[in-house]
C-alpha cells in the first residue's frame, strides 16, 4: 500500500484576498503522492507563507508583517521563538531580510519547490505522523513492555511502555517506518539513545489524528454521551480554538455528538477530528464512571500530564500512569496566544 500522506497546515500572512485565493488554487494542483497542504489559522499552522512585500525587519529578532486584508491587523513575530518554517514571497521589501525559503507567487513550479523544502524541514513531524498511525492500528495487539522499531538494521524508534517514554531517531525518512519491523524486547533493553527525539504515546497519536484524512473516531463516540475526563496529555500550545471550546463544553455538561455540534457549532468532520484527538490523548470518555470530577482548567494551571488506569487487559496497551490531580476553574477559554498582534 502507498504511504499515507499527512495533511500539513499552511498559514498565510500579508497577502490580499486575491493573492491568497491564487496561492490556494496552486496548492490544490499539487501532484498525487505529496503531503496534502491545506490553509488554516496562522497560529495553528505547521508552516507559514508570508508576503515579502509586507514584511519589515524591525531588529535582529523582530519581524513585522503588514496586513494584507482590511479585516487583519499588523502581525509581529519574535523570530527567536519561531518553531516552524517560513517561506517569503518575492519580491522582498527589505534588503535586510535574508530568509531561508523564498518563492515566486506567480509560478506554480516555484511554489511546488518551496513546499518540497518545507516538507523536508517537517520530516520529523511526518515520521511522528506515520508512527502515530501505526500505534493506533496496532493498539489492540501491543502489550506492556519495550518495543524496538527497526529497518535494514537501523534502529528507528524505541517505545518504553514501562516508563512511558518514546524516542525517535533523528534524520530518518517516514517511509522507513512504513517498512519497519516491531520487536518486543526484554526490560533490559529499555534504554533510549540520548540523541533520539523524545515523544509520548499521546503526542504521536495526537499528531496522527490531527493530520489524517481517515475517520479514526471510535463509533461509540457518535452514539453515546461523551464525558470530559481530564486535560489532554499534550503540550498546551497544540490545542486549537475548536478543541478548547469542546473541552469547555464537555467539562460543563456531557453530551452526544449531535448535541455537541449544536453547542460548539463545529462542522461534523471538525468535531470528529477533535474528539478523536482528545480520545487518544485520554481527555474524553464514553464511560460515566471515568468522567472527571472537575471542570476544564484555565491554561496557566494545567498540569503537564494527567494519566490514569494503569491496569491493562490482554491485548490492550494500558494508558499512561497518573501524575497528578487538579481542581479546575470554570472559565471561557481561547487559544493560548503565541504571537503578538498590534
Amino acid at each position: 500500500m502507498p504511504l499515507e500522506q499527512p495533511v500539513l497546515w499552511l498559514g498565510f500572512a500579508g497577502f490580499t484576498p486575491e493573492q491568497s485565493k491564487h496561492l490556494e488554487a496552486q496548492i490544490g494542483t499539487l501532484p498525487k503522492g505529496w503531503p496534502v497542504w491545506q490553509s488554516g489559522p496562522f497560529s495553528e499552522a505547521d508552516a507559514w507563507l508570508v508576503s515579502g512585500e509586507k514584511s519589515r525587519l524591525l531588529n535582529a529578532d523582530t519581524l513585522r508583517i503588514l496586513a494584507g486584508r482590511p479585516t487583519e491587523r499588523v502581525l509581529q513575530l519574535n523570530l527567536a521563538e519561531i518553531d516552524r518554517p517560513i517561506a517569503f514571497s518575492l519580491p522582498l521589501a527589505s534588503s535586510e531580510l535574508d530568509p531561508m525559503y523564498t518563492f515566486d507567487p506567480s509560478s506554480g513550479t516555484s511554489l511546488q519547490t518551496v513546499l518540497q523544502r518545507l516538507e523536508l524541514h517537517l520530516r520529523a513531524l511526518c515520521c511522528q505522523f506515520v508512527l502515530g498511525g501505526q500505534l493506533i492500528a496496532r493498539e489492540n495487539q501491543l502489550l506492556p513492555g519495550i518495543y524496538q522499531v527497526s529497518h535494514k538494521g537501523g534502529l528507528l524508534a524505541v517505545m518504553d511502555f514501562h516508563e512511558w517514554r518514546i524516542g525517535i531517531a533523528p534524520n530518518v525518512d517516514p517511509v522507513d517506518f512504513e517498512l519497519a519491523r516491531w520487536d518486543r524486547r526484554p526490560l533490559a533493553a529499555r534504554g533510549i539513545p540520548e540523541h533520539f527525539l523524545p515523544n509520548s504515546l499521546s503526542q504521536l497519536r495526537w499528531i496522527y489524528t490531527q493530520r489524517t484524512k481517515r475517520d479514526v473516531l471510535p463509533p461509540r463516540y457518535r452514539s453515546k454521551p461523551v464525558y470530559f475526563r481530564r486535560a489532554p496529555d499534550v503540550p498546551l500550545r497544540w490545542l486549537r480554538d475548536s478543541q478548547l471550546v469542546l473541552l469547555r463544553e464537555l467539562s460543563v455538561e456531557s453530551a452526544g455528538f449531535e448535541v455537541l455540534q449544536q453547542r460548539t457549532r463545529l462542522a461534523p468532520a471538525q468535531l470528529a477530528r477533535d474528539l478523536a484527538s482528545l480520545y487518544f490523548a485520554g481527555s474524553v470518555t464514553t464511560t460515566a464512571d471515568k468522567a472527571g470530577t472537575h471542570g476544564f482548567s484555565s491554561p496557566d494551571t494545567l498540569p503537564n500530564a494527567a494519566r490514569s488506569d494503569l491496569v491493562a487487559t490482554p491485548g490492550t496497551l494500558p494508558e499512561e500512569p497518573a501524575a497528578s490531580t487538579h481542581t479546575g476553574l470554570r472559565v471561557d477559554l481561547t487559544a493560548p496566544a503565541q504571537l503578538g498582534r498590534k
